[in-house]
């Protein structure tokens, strides 16, 4: 099974990472996307998609272009999903498709709830800021590098 960002997620918080490097200030789509290698096309439409969530600004013009609307310490992933995904919530049954013998919930129900439950109590500890700045020391190669890392392997 995976469990990774969808891309339209994924680059959302790619943009949000350039977006909290330079605080009070503005950027371009284009130069979000050209330093994160993300279309800048499919990026307009999920900096949009952040704007309507109230996780970015935009102003047009010369000088113009996005930013964040709020302290990247009070922005959380759970929000970044959300905004981009739609709710973090059970929509059917985990043992869709077999036979049911209860009819409120099935056997497996308290299993997957509590995964749901973990994975966003997770994801809303999680800041912005803290992205940001676990970004800012891989790229400075100061980044202590978990065991568990896929990438080890």
């Amino acid at each position: 099974m995976k469990l990774v960002p969808t891309r339209r997620t994924d680059y959302g918080i790619r943009a949000l990472i350039v977006l909290a490097r330079r605080p009070g200030t503005h950027s371009k789509a284009s130069e979000i996307g050209a330093e994160m290698e993300i279309p800048t096309g499919f990026l307009q439409q999920v900096l949009q998609e952040l704007q309507r969530a109230r996780l970015v600004t935009s102003r047009s013009g010369p000088q113009g272009g996005y930013s964040l609307a709020r302290d990247p310490a009070t922005i959380t992933i759970r929000e970044i999903v959300e905004a981009l995904e739609g709710p973090i919530e059970l929509q059917e049954c985990a043992l869709r498709g077999g036979p049911c013998h209860w009819e409120q919930v099935c056997a497996l129900h308290w299993v997957w709830s509590g995964a749901q439950r973990a994975l966003k109590e997770s994801l809303e500890s999680a800041t912005l800021a803290r992205v940001a700045a676990d970004d800012a020391s891989l790229v400075s190669g100061t980044a202590v590098i978990p065991q568990d890392s896929h990438r080890r392997h």
